[in-house]
């Protein structure tokens, strides 16, 4: 394994590690409670985290097929509606979806030569990275969510996400 590899499996196993152990202070009646993301609540953001992934590894596949977005895609719009289709689930099936989803996150990024890691594309929030950056975003976006799940929950968080550096 590339030391580029290792860094990312090693981004990918912190920020979950550090999601999981956010995760399990959640308590019943802590699922509905409110974040800095005035439309979104501790459940809203695990269901966001549990289908994101999904949509980070079809950006893979769409970088390595030299494939640009759908005319008129709308990030924010897609993770509503993603995140509607999430409300009945629980936190455990959440959680189940993201065991799996990490599963094939990390079959993909080993399936990959260190040529694939370096294409390059737009992502749908509109920044140019590689395929390899999109598995650092994976790591970063998982963290974030979990810092704020946190904040939710009333937990202390030592050192924010920086995105754009």
């Amino acid at each position: 394994m590339t030391n580029r590899r290792q860094r990312i499996h090693s981004e990918l196993a912190e920020s979950r590690a550090y999601l999981l152990s956010v995760a399990q202070q959640i308590g019943p009646d802590q699922v509905l409670a409110s974040s800095e993301n005035p439309a979104w609540n501790v459940h809203d953001l695990l269901a966001h985290l549990a289908v994101a992934e999904r949509g980070l590894q079809g950006i893979v596949q769409r970088f390595l097929a030299g494939e640009a977005l759908t005319e008129g895609f709308s990030l924010d719009i897609w993770n509503q509606r993603q995140v509607a289709k999430q409300k009945e689930r629980s936190v455990a099936e959440l959680l189940a979806s993201l065991a799996l989803s990490r599963v094939d996150s990390l079959a993909l990024l080993d399936s990959l030569s260190d040529e694939q890691l370096a294409v390059r594309g737009i992502h749908p929030a509109g920044f140019e990275t590689s395929v390899g950056g999109i598995f650092r975003v994976m790591a970063m976006h998982e963290l974030d969510h979990g810092q704020e799940i946190a904040l939710a929950l009333g937990l202390p968080v030592e050192k924010r996400v920086r995105w754009g550096g």
